[in-house]
């Protein structure tokens, strides 16, 4: 017979009294947040929480990406606050109607606001010993909704800030090895890579990080766990490879460093094995990079029908790894029949040879192209790789929306597909409305063992990583919610085809909720390891995540495991 074990949710005789919460309380830096609602629970009128003032701010800023950041009870992606069940939606959408009910959802009923490493030590035993739904946020940009959950209590660390700069960075515990310093910076888990990139710039040096537009994207958590894809990538190597050490507060709640010399197993696991499941991350620290020019291109090309489009993207498909092997490295979004192309390349002029003249013969044939109208083909230098990140920031602020419903799904395209199979990857790419796709592999990231890191090893096979996006308007309509959900699924089922695991993967930051084998797509031969690691360090599943190392016999929302 089949049993369940439970968490313990709120209303639940097992769930702490409140004196029990206070005590909690005063032992942290910031006082507990009780009773947390969404953040548009203060404009409806029949909730306690109502304020007309509030009202107005939040709405002003509900798709402000820095604003939902800095919130305990807002994400990015607001379909993951809701409750999404066949029956339909339990939600707190922004203009309600006067008789609208505000329900909460899986925005977490009470957060911790974590500032120190003591605080999140306490929320953790506290969590234990009540076995409490916990759930950690850094700054809500990951796409699966793993930072919220029904009944949950949170984590909330992106106030854990600092920065600190060093040339002569040596790991902890490496007693007995002869290891020169590097040059190297330690950031608080709160740390996003907007301010990371600007503190880099004025200390002179370059990390690898996220793309832009994503300022408010966490550099010291969520980003790197997953595995940490960047326009960097293929002249250094995705985050994982870049990371030196980590700081971070086990399920048993004690603090520990973990790095190559110190336990290693963990160190192995965090980078890329998903957070928080093996910990809660409390400081990372990146190898840094001299600080060195960069040619950049801009591309727009429209199409007058989906025929050319497809014609079009053939064509760039075919120069596609000529282009990247001449030292191109960034990424190439295209909807509504337009294509893009933001790419990047170290040196001014190039420092490989052919690089502007390879770019520019695909810029002829493109033009080329009945029906395809190219309204940008330039290239501009830029001092440092911050400049023109910066610069790639204004200009994108609008181009993708946070604080919306969205659906997605991706896959890892590797090299050979585009080149022996360029035909169907055109037809699977046509089929896509709306595509985000970033050139992050090859280069350095293919030249690194495939086992140093728990990321999936299809990252050292694969050249672009293919996003599909299916952005859909509120809805209290479940069926539209599924059916926006299978189409994102389905957007990515024929690049699945073309690059089965174990050469084609998914990056687990961006993931299809609807993907079945996510163990093989998010970690590949990597993942028994994994398991073993995170049932060693965690046997009472404090921190399991949807779709996360160890969670099969969960539900979905991580209230009740079957035994």
């Amino acid at each position: 017979m089949t049993t369940r074990v439970c968490k313990c949710l709120p209303g639940d005789p097992c769930f702490p009294s409140r004196e029990e919460w206070d005590r909690l309380s005063r032992t942290l830096s910031q006082p507990v947040i009780y009773d947390q609602r969404p953040l548009a629970a203060v404009c409806y009128k029949n909730s306690p929480e109502y304020s007309p003032a509030e009202c107005e701010q939040v709405s002003a800023n509900q798709f402000n990406g820095t604003f939902l950041s800095a919130s305990s009870n807002a994400i990015q992606w607001t379909i993951f606050e809701d409750v999404v069940t066949p029956h339909g939606i339990e939600q707190c959408p922004f203009n309600p109607g006067p008789d609208a009910i505000c329900h909460q959802g899986r925005v977490p009923s009470f957060s911790i606001n974590a500032t120190t490493i003591e605080d999140i030590q306490a929320t953790i035993a506290f969590a234990s010993k009540y076995n409490l739904h916990l759930v950690v946020k850094n700054t809500g940009h990951e796409f699966i909704g793993r930072e919220f959950g029904v009944g949950s209590v949170e984590i909330f660390t992106h106030y854990i800030q600092g920065i600190n700069f060093t040339d002569n960075f040596v790991p902890s515990g490496i007693s007995g090895h002869d290891v020169e310093g590097q040059h190297a910076v330690t950031i608080g888990a709160g740390v996003q890579w907007g301010e990371l990139y600007l503190a880099a710039q004025q200390h002179n040096r370059t990390v690898v990080g996220a793309f832009p537009p994503f300022v408010t994207v966490g550099a010291g958590a969520g980003w790197v766990l997953g595995t940490g894809h960047s326009p960097l990538a293929r002249f250094y190597g995705l985050g994982v490879d870049n990371v030196l050490q980590l700081s971070v507060v086990l399920p048993n709640a004690s603090h520990v460093i973990a790095n190559e010399y110190h336990n290693n197993d963990l160190f192995w696991a965090l980078r890329g094995g998903g957070g928080p499941s093996f910990g809660v991350v409390t400081s990372v620290t990146y190898r840094t990079h001299p600080n060195l020019p960069y040619t950049a291109s801009s591309y727009v090309a429209s199409a007058d029908s989906p025929e050319s489009f497809r014609k079009l993207l053939q064509v760039w498909l075919e120069y596609h790894n000529l282009v990247m092997d001449a030292g191109w490295s960034g990424s190439w979004p295209y909807a509504d029949n337009t294509l893009q192309l933001a790419l990047i390349a170290q040196g001014i002029p190039p420092t490989r040879p052919l690089t502007i003249q390879t770019l520019e013969a695909f810029y002829a044939a493109s033009k080329a192209i009945p029906g395809i109208n190219v309204s940008v083909a330039t290239t501009v230098p830029y001092s440092s790789f911050y400049e023109w990140y910066n610069a790639s920031v204004v200009s994108s602020e609008n181009t993708i929306e946070v604080g919306i419903p969205t659906a997605i799904s991706s896959w890892l395209v590797p090299p050979e597909v585009f080149e022996l199979s360029t035909n169907e990857l055109a037809d699977a790419l046509a089929l896509i409305p709306t595509a985000l796709t970033y050139v992050v592999g090859g280069g350095v990231v293919s030249t690194i063992d495939p086992d140093s890191a728990a990321v999936t090893p299809a990252w050292r096979r694969m050249i672009t990583h293919v996003i599909a996006l299916a952005p859909f308007n509120q809805t209290s309509d479940p069926k539209v919610v599924e059916a926006y959900r299978q189409a994102a699924h389905n957007y990515t089922e024929p690049l699945q085809r073309l690059a089965p695991i174990p050469y084609g993967g998914q990056y687990i930051n961006e993931a299809d909720i609807l993907e079945t084998n996510w163990q093989g797509a998010y970690w590949g031969a990597h993942y028994p390891r994994l398991l073993s690691i995170k049932r060693e360090i965690d046997p009472q599943d404090l921190l399991i995540v949807y779709k996360g190392v160890n969670s099969e016999e969960w539900d979905d929302e991580i209230i009740c495991k079957r035994l």
